[in-house]
């Protein structure tokens, strides 16, 4: 069932496709490149594995990367009736989780694939060696940007993100100081290019957290609440304090949560990180690499 790319996006996008059937019957691609050690990669909204890509080549060749769609994104279905909240796409992630049965494995995720990186950890903490954590939130912003509240307007919301696909447009050019090549751009707007395609992306801005009778802060707070049992993990911040979504002060917030959490911050970087720093990026695989099982290294 593999999807034909076009040929700018598999010489930018150079992996091999692979999918999984769900519990609840959906089908999720991932990308699965390497050996060694597992790293399981969770995107955000509004983008897919795609965001990843640099940084798996980087990995590749001393651990099994794995970047999963989630439902609704990327080269992953995208089903009309699915609830695109948050607890969705845990339950998704988890089903995918038990069939790849993971033994133990590092994790790297950026915006709400935070919080699902974080249900996955507090469900398996015996199983994670390290997580690397980008720009994210898992509880509800004492404000949110303008461009946000904008696209929460539900006809602005159908109407830009459906039809036009402007919310993701938007995000990728606000949330990068880089320029980006055209056909990074183009990649990362590639899966949405059809009405159908956004249903996603349109469904996630209303599930941004903002009133506090949100019914996904119920699933957030239940993360924050037992994200103590991650105290002894190795977890680290790679933040962009140039963020239009999640600023330094969020990073501040994360500090009653995880507190034996490191970070590092970025300066002239966006939402998009991987996209502005290969400092970034280069942190990560260090911190990655001091992870490492070293049983696993000397038996090798």
């Amino acid at each position: 069932m593999e999807k034909s790319l076009p040929l700018f996006l598999r010489e930018v996008y150079p992996f091999q496709q692979h999918y999984a059937k769900l519990k609840n019957g959906s089908i999720m691609h991932y990308v699965e490149e390497g050996t060694g050690e597992t790293i399981l990669f969770l995107h955000g909204h509004p983008t897919w594995s795609f965001f990843f890509r640099n940084l798996i080549l980087l990995l590749r060749s001393d651990f099994k990367c794995i970047a999963i769609d989630h439902i609704g994104h990327g080269l992953s279905d995208k089903p009309k009736s699915c609830r695109y909240d948050i607890k969705t796409h845990i339950d998704n992630a988890i089903s995918f989780a038990e069939i790849k049965q993971f033994k133990k494995f590092h994790i790297v995720a950026q915006d709400f694939g935070v919080a699902v990186a974080l249900a996955i950890a507090e469900r398996w903490p015996e199983r994670i060696s390290s997580m690397s954590l980008l720009n994210s939130a898992v509880f509800s912003l004492p404000r949110l940007p303008a461009i946000i509240l904008l696209f929460k307007f539900p006809l602005f919301t159908f109407l830009c993100s459906r039809f036009f696909n402007l919310f993701a447009w938007a995000c990728l050019h606000l949330g990068t100081f880089s320029i980006l090549d055209g056909d990074v751009i183009r990649g990362y707007l590639w899966p949405y290019e059809k009405f159908s395609d956004r249903v996603a992306i349109a469904a996630e801005i209303d599930d941004i957290p903002w009133l506090p009778d949100h019914p996904s802060l119920k699933t957030l707070s239940i993360i924050s609440e037992k994200a103590f049992i991650l105290c002894n993990k190795k977890i680290k911040f790679f933040w962009s304090d140039d963020d239009f979504r999640y600023g330094f002060d969020v990073l501040k917030a994360w500090g009653k949560i995880l507190p034996n959490a490191a970070y590092k911050r970025y300066q002239m970087a966006g939402h998009f990180l991987l996209e502005d720093s290969n400092e970034a990026m280069n942190d990560i695989r260090t911190f990655i690499y001091s992870a490492r099982n070293i049983e696993n290294l000397l038996f090798k």
